[in-house]
Order: structure tokens, then C-alpha cells, then sequence
């Protein structure tokens, strides 16, 4: 019998619940639509670069001696070398075959680097090894779940207040929120860098150049989120 009882419970609760939920749609209430957005500076500048054995004269100037002098000169620049790493975990060596058959290998590397001025000296130490297709690849930022959480919220108190003010222009308040639904479609901007110069100019190898060297530059990254909210009419 008690088994019963608790199986009938359960059937009825969907319909409990779906009447109740009829009731929340049938008060007055308003409809509106909350929109965060923030914009942040990028703190992560993520550069890629490719070390590749080459020739000098007869003599092969490995890649092991190339990275031991890259790490050389960025340690000397004051670079944490836990920031540099190869641009794919799994990727070793890639070997390249000459017309003249003899065979040079390549690796690929990330450094991370935080400001455009760190950039700067990254490049510069590229140059100085010799270092092939210095780029930009992508920029982040090291709290950006956190900002995410904060669009949220800003979402939410926006809807709050643009309910506020729609109803406070014919003479209602508003009341509690019947229902919140948050709208899963992030609009993360992700800036590429504005950069206006090429690696020795921007590094400020062309002396006779250096008044004409832009900045480099970055615009910010956008976060953006939406909330839909009904609110009671009170």
C-alpha cells in the first residue's frame, strides 16, 4: 500500500509542477532581455616560431645548439622558460630533404609572453637565433572564466533594471522574477594584434627607421551575454 502511495505521488508531481508552472505564466508579468559586455586587455600573447637546422658553409648548425642558445638569450632577457614550449606536445622533429639530399630538420615553438613589450624582446632574441615565422598566433587572458561569470551577472542585473524601467514609465513595479533562462551563446571576441611594423623594425633594428615604428597594439577582448527574464508585474 505504501509502495502505492509513493508511485501515485510520483505520477502526479509532473502534473503539479506543470501546473504550477501555468500559474507563474498566467500572472502579469513582463518579458525582457538582459545583455552583458566587458571588454578586457589580453595578458597571454601566445608567439610561435620555428627553429630549422641550417647550413653555414659545410658545417650543419644543429637544432639542439640553436635551442640551447635561444634559451640562453631569453633567460637573459629575463624570460621564465616554463613559458616557452613546443607548439605541439606531440611534435618532435620534422625533417626536410634538400635537392642536394641533405637533410635538415625543424622545430616548432610557443612562447607566452604577457606585454607588448615582452614581444618586442622575444623578437629580438627570434632575430639574433635566426629563427624562422615569428608570429602572433593568439591571444587570452589568465581570468577569463572569471569575467565570464561577471558578463553573466551583468546580464542579470540588466534585465532587472530594464524591467524596472518599462514598467516604471506606466505607473507598475516590478516583482519577482518568474523565470530565468540563460542564453548559452557566448560572443567572445578574441582580437588579433594590430601590429604595423615587421620584426627587425619593430624591434627597433632599423636605427635610421625608428621614428616611423609604430606601437603594437592590441585591442581588447570582448566578452558579451545574454539572459532572458520574466519578472512578476506587482
Amino acid at each position: 500500500m505504501k509502495n502505492t502511495l509513493i508511485l501515485l505521488i510520483c505520477a502526479l508531481f509532473p502534473f503539479a509542477a506543470g501546473a504550477q508552472i501555468m500559474q507563474e505564466a498566467a500572472k502579469p508579468h513582463i518579458e525582457v532581455v538582459g545583455v552583458g559586455e566587458l571588454e578586457i586587455v589580453p595578458n597571454e600573447i601566445y608567439i610561435s616560431f620555428t627553429l630549422k637546422e641550417r647550413m653555414d658553409g659545410k658545417k650543419k648548425i644543429e637544432i639542439d645548439s640553436q635551442e640551447k642558445e635561444l634559451k640562453k638569450q631569453l633567460q637573459k632577457a629575463g624570460f621564465d622558460l616554463t613559458n616557452l614550449s613546443l607548439a605541439d606536445a606531440s611534435a618532435d622533429f620534422v625533417t626536410v630533404k634538400r635537392k642536394n639530399q641533405e637533410v635538415l630538420a625543424s622545430k616548432n615553438y610557443t612562447m607566452k609572453v604577457a606585454t607588448t613589450d615582452e614581444i618586442a624582446s622575444v623578437f629580438e632574441v627570434l632575430d639574433n637565433v635566426q629563427a624562422l615565422n615569428g608570429d602572433i598566433t593568439r591571444v587570452a587572458h589568465s581570468e577569463i572564466e572569471k569575467y565570464r561569470k561577471e558578463v553573466k551577472i551583468l546580464a542579470m542585473k540588466a534585465a532587472k533594471e530594464k524591467a524596472g524601467y518599462l514598467l516604471e514609465a506606466i505607473g507598475e513595479k516590478v516583482g519577482k522574477p518568474l523565470m530565468i533562462q540563460e542564453r548559452e551563446n557566448y560572443d567572445d571576441i578574441m582580437p588579433m594584434p594590430r601590429i604595423m611594423a615587421n620584426m627587425k623594425m619593430a624591434m627597433g633594428v632599423e636605427a635610421d627607421m625608428a621614428e616611423q615604428v609604430p606601437e603594437i597594439s592590441f585591442q581588447k577582448i570582448k566578452l558579451k551575454y545574454s539572459v532572458f527574464a520574466r519578472f512578476e508585474i506587482q
